[in-house]
C-alpha cells in the first residue's frame, strides 16, 4: 500500500481539484449512497476518504462520520475543507475503532487497490 499512498500524495491536489467535490459525483452514485445512508443510525467511517467530499456530504445528511485515508496530503485537504470533522491518516487494514463501534463503513472506490485475495480481509476488518 506504500505505492498507493505515494501515488495519491503526488496527485492529491489535482485529484481534489478535478474530483474532490460533490459536483463531480454522478447523480446515480449520489442516489445510491443516499439510499444506503438512509439506513444508518450510528457512527460511520469513510475509509479511503480522499479529499473528504463524501464525508462532508454525509455529515450534512445527518450522519456522525469521520474519514480515514492513507494519504497525508488528502487528510490535510479534508481537514482544511471540513475542519469540524475528524480525519485520520491510516489504512483500511487497521481501522482505528473498537470492534462493533461503527454502524457503517463507506469505502467508495477504496477496495480497488487491493488484490482480489485481500478483499475478504478488508471486509472482515470492516465487519
Amino acid at each position: 500500500m506504500d505505492d498507493v499512498q505515494r501515488a495519491y500524495d503526488r496527485r492529491s491536489a489535482e485529484y481534489a481539484e478535478l474530483l474532490g467535490s460533490m459536483d463531480a459525483v454522478h447523480p446515480a452514485d449520489r442516489a445510491l449512497v443516499d439510499y444506503w445512508s438512509g439506513f444508518i443510525t450510528g457512527r460511520v467511517l469513510d475509509v479511503g476518504c480522499g479529499p473528504g467530499h463524501w464525508t462532508g456530504y454525509l455529515h450534512q445528511r445527518g450522519l456522525a462520520i469521520g474519514g480515514l485515508d492513507l494519504s497525508p496530503r488528502f487528510v490535510d485537504h479534508a481537514r482544511a475543507a471540513f475542519p469540524h470533522l475528524k480525519f485520520d491518516v491510516g489504512s483500511l487494514d487497521a481501522i482505528p475503532a473498537a470492534s462493533g463501534a461503527l454502524d457503517g463503513v463507506l469505502a467508495w472506490y477504496s477496495l480497488i487497490h487491493l488484490t482480489p485475495g485481500r478483499v475478504p480481509e478488508a471486509l472482515s476488518e470492516f465487519a
